[in-house]
């Protein structure tokens, strides 16, 4: 809490126009922060799920909507290099860029290819770390095997580097971009005669949430009424509502009502108890988010993926978009 504290007030200064340089000990402690936060999983994560064009695999990590952090990695065939900027409302503060390349010079003079057949196991690599804190003036250290090289800045590559970390934060940008569509469904699939129905927003939610299950948890508490109809029990889902179905059918058999922590009216109305529990006061919807977030974390490395064409929300048929779902590992699966 102290550190989500620190952020905000942090966050809400700058908000206020003030744009005095931090120093590297104030850069600093907002890292720390950030990553204990992030170790804490009191970060929202997005995950990018196309390749970009200049970090490879990117996450974003968010704080009450803001971007905080990204961390990147592209990895090569032999090698990677990974970026990871901290920021605040767009401004960058701090990047640690690396460098771990195979050394293919040094492996054709000892192995000849005309001589020897390829053995990736006695390839060497470098290994550089660039960390670059930007106060006044920029502080640049190259370390190589944990020693510090150099302190000349490199103009050009933290130019590279800082137009890549604008790149990666306008695509994590079209990810929640397509989230935030889902205010936008008007019909939920619920028996289809053929096929999928519902809405190809709904759809296309479960299809980029399955690698963004934060993003959805993160919806939780959206009261946002949408034109989708809720079937047999009246009224319309809400965003919440409907990035909660998404996250059933990305994730199968989630004990609904163990989480809400109301019974399942099986002698009357059933499924109404739902309803009436998350609209009955916005506070049990905060709570069922919170809730279902804990869930989430406390069971994602049990989390299998299972190749079917099970839907769970709806008599549909077909092809499922996913080719699959995730169901919880337990002793007898």
């Amino acid at each position: 809490m102290k550190n989500i504290i620190y952020i905000l007030l942090f966050l809400t200064n700058l908000t206020f126009g003030q744009t005095i340089k931090l120093t590297e000990t104030e850069i600093e402690k907002y890292v720390n922060s950030v990553d204990k936060l992030r170790a804490e999983n009191k970060l929202v994560k997005i995950f990018y799920p196309n390749m970009s064009g200049c970090g490879g695999g990117v996450d974003g990590y968010y704080l009450n909507k803001n971007l905080v952090l990204i961390d990147a990695t592209y990895n090569a065939e032999l090698g990677f290099s990974s970026r990871t900027i901290y920021i605040d409302l767009d401004k960058f503060l701090k990047v640690i860029y690396r460098e771990h390349f195979a050394e293919w010079g040094k492996y054709e003079e000892k192995y000849p290819h005309d001589k020897f057949e390829d053995d990736p196991s006695k390839m060497t690599y470098t290994d550089t770390v660039y960390s670059i804190t930007l106060t006044t003036p920029t502080i640049f250290h190259k370390k190589a095997v944990n020693k510090i090289i150099s302190v000349k800045l490199d103009q050009s590559l933290l130019d590279k580097l800082l137009s890549c970390g604008q790149q990666m934060k306008l695509e994590l940008q079209e990810v929640i971009n397509q989230m935030d569509s889902l205010k936008f469904v008007k019909e939920m699939p619920y028996i289809c005669e053929i096929g999928i129905c519902g809405d190809k927003l709904y759809w296309d939610a479960v299809s980029i949430g399955r690698s963004n299950i934060e993003l959805l948890i993160d919806q939780l508490d959206d009261t946002t009424s949408t034109n989708a109809n809720v079937v047999l029990f009246g009224g319309n889902y809400t965003v919440a509502d409907i990035a909660f179905t998404v996250i059933k059918e990305i994730i199968h058999d989630i004990p609904t009502f163990e989480l809400l922590g109301v019974p399942f009216d099986k002698d009357g109305c059933g499924y109404c108890s739902y309803w009436q529990h998350l609209n009955k006061k916005f506070s049990n919807r905060q709570k069922f988010k919170e809730v279902v977030r804990n869930w989430y974390h406390k069971n994602k490395d049990n989390l299998v993926w299972v190749t079917s064409n099970e839907f769970e929300t709806c008599d549909c048929k077909g092809n499922h978009p996913n080719g699959g779902h995730y169901e919880l590992k337990t002793d007898t699966k």
